[in-house]
């Protein structure tokens, strides 16, 4: 006989303890609450400045405290920025579909076509046979690997090739009972991918860190490249005090970064945590010889994977030789293609398609290889369309062209103009503009991807500068150093926003873990700003 339907059997049995309110209907009580929470900014002038200001502090809180699915969350600004008279509708649509989403479609692409091809499974083997099974030493390898390749390589695709082999290593510590990797946590929508705990957090989280701090220290990456040539094209800036500039703030951030994920992913301190991790790094030769015995079993490198590994190669070879600006009398291939600028979209994407065009049995004949293919028929490609659209994280994806949005609606509204005239205003002097600087930085990035803020703001802000007394630099300098200061948010970068895809990280363990290196950051720019100001930029 089946049970009849009781209303709140789903998606929580009925409770007739009311003490358990909050416990089962927290969220739905913060879906009413939030909006009421910051309705007082309606009293404010009805201009578009406002209304955007209460529609993003609404989004971005129930972004925050999760009380909303992703995936709904993202169109939120679709829905609501037309109707409250902020954004045309075709604006807030083009804003969606900027070159930094493409690039993380083709870097999360790239991944999957890892997993499909088991090349993945393969360099996991490799790092546990070099690093062993304990978690810090994993985490110090993660760090300078993943930040050391995006210093030349764009960081997005960079963090989701450390990501993937991150991935399945811990896959295979969870396959041998050496290390648990999810949570027992009741996913907030059924069916939904269960959460990671703290060790698996803390090491995600070392690898989106490190793939932006490494972008830090570039020259020739997203955002550096705009910010290089935008301060250029306003004061004489010499390449060893931009390096020197960009290096010091790095290096703090990799210590702070480091001890602050230790403390509170990775067990520093003594305690339950603590424990099992030493119990995980005492299995290593078990753990190795387990990846040896599991070598011997995969056999060798097959086609399919050489080819993964090839045209990742060839990825990373397209990406750096864009446009390097290493010497000025020579440029990259996008400087040869006439009327168009190429964008780090434009090489990932176009490998992606190879990626789904090429076949994974053999190369394009099976005589290339002196051998049959290892299925007779039809020959599947290196990555199948329904893998990608299967395991892509399209709701993260969406959020993060929302966090671009944010960025258009900050400088359509004139809310950029408010600001800038506010501190304009103000007269503030030289120093106290090095933490200005960086704290609106930080703030905004923090709400929306680098490269969204220097293509919405940079110019407004150095256009502030010329309108105050403080010298040249004085406050676009600390504002285009802490853009890197993007730690709290998945939506702070594509590499975070990978991260949280692929991970199932939320936003508010990426604020636990990034508040600290974020405030250090903000604080510690602005001193090295003002310590290095001067060997860097004439007039400052």
């Amino acid at each position: 006989m089946e049970q009849d339907y009781k209303p709140g059997t789903l998606p929580y049995p009925e409770q007739d303890d009311r003490k358990k309110f909050c416990t089962f209907h927290y969220k739905g009580v913060l879906i009413i609450l939030i909006p009421l929470l910051f309705a007082p900014i309606f009293f404010s002038p009805s201009t578009p400045a406002y209304r955007f200001i209460y529609l993003a502090m609404v989004m971005y809180s129930y972004y925050l405290f999760n009380v909303i699915p992703v995936g709904a969350l993202a169109f939120m600004f679709i829905a609501f920025m037309p109707l409250l008279g902020i954004m045309d509708s075709t604006a807030v649509s083009k804003s969606y579909y900027a070159d930094i989403i493409f690039t993380t479609y083709g870097s999360i692409f790239m991944g999957l076509m890892m997993d499909a091809s088991k090349l993945s499974d393969r360099l996991a083997m490799m790092v546990i046979s070099g690093c062993g099974t304990n978690i810090r030493m994993l985490q110090l390898f993660f760090m300078i690997m993943t930040a050391s390749s995006s210093v030349f390589f764009c960081s997005t695709f960079m963090c989701a090739f450390w990501m993937k082999i991150a991935q399945a290593m811990l896959k295979e510590f969870e396959n041998a009972g050496i290390l648990k990797i999810v949570t027992d946590e009741e996913a907030y929508e059924r069916q939904s991918p269960p959460y990671p705990t703290k060790p698996v957090i803390g090491i995600y989280l070392t690898i989106a860190y490190s793939a932006t701090l490494g972008a830090m220290a570039s020259p020739f990456q997203d955002p550096n490249s705009s910010i290089v040539y935008a301060l250029k094209s306003t004061m004489t800036v010499k390449n060893s005090g931009i390096l020197a500039l960009f290096l010091a703030p790095m290096i703090g951030g990799f210590v702070v970064i480091a001890i602050w994920i230790n403390i509170i992913f990775l067990g520093l301190f003594p305690g339950t945590l603590k424990d099992q991790l030493r119990e995980t790094a005492a299995a290593k030769n078990s753990m190795i010889e387990a990846m040896a015995d599991k070598k011997k079993q995969m056999g060798k490198w097959s086609i399919h994977c050489i080819l993964a590994l090839f045209f990742i190669f060839l990825t990373m070879v397209l990406l750096v030789l864009r446009d390097p600006q290493i010497w000025d009398s020579w440029h990259g291939w996008n400087s040869n293609i006439h009327g168009a600028e190429n964008y780090s979209s434009v090489p990932v994407i176009l490998m992606c398609i190879v990626y789904i065009a090429v076949p994974a049995n053999y190369m394009f004949c099976r005589y290339y290889c002196c051998q049959r293919p290892e299925k007779e028929g039809i020959t599947p490609s290196m990555v199948g369309w329904k893998l990608l659209n299967h395991s892509t994280p399209w709701a993260e994806m969406l959020m993060l062209a929302a966090g671009n949005c944010t960025m258009a609606a900050y400088q359509n509204t004139k809310l950029i103009n408010v600001v800038n005239d506010a501190i304009v205003r103000k007269r503030y002097s030289k120093f106290s503009c090095l933490f200005i600087g960086s704290l609106v930085a930080t703030y905004l990035t923090n709400l929306s991807p680098a490269t969204s803020v220097i293509r919405y703001t940079l110019q407004s802000v150095a256009d502030a500068e010329k309108s105050m007394k403080i010298g040249k630099g004085g406050l676009i300098v600390p504002y285009a150093t802490a853009i890197h200061n993007q730690f709290m948010l998945p939506v702070s970068t594509s590499s975070n926003t990978i991260i949280s895809g692929w991970g199932n990280v939320r936003p508010f363990e990426f604020m636990l873990g990034g508040i600290v290196p974020t405030v250090f950051m903000m604080i510690f720019i602005a001193l090295c700003t003002h310590l290095v100001g001067g060997t860097a930029f004439i007039g400052y």
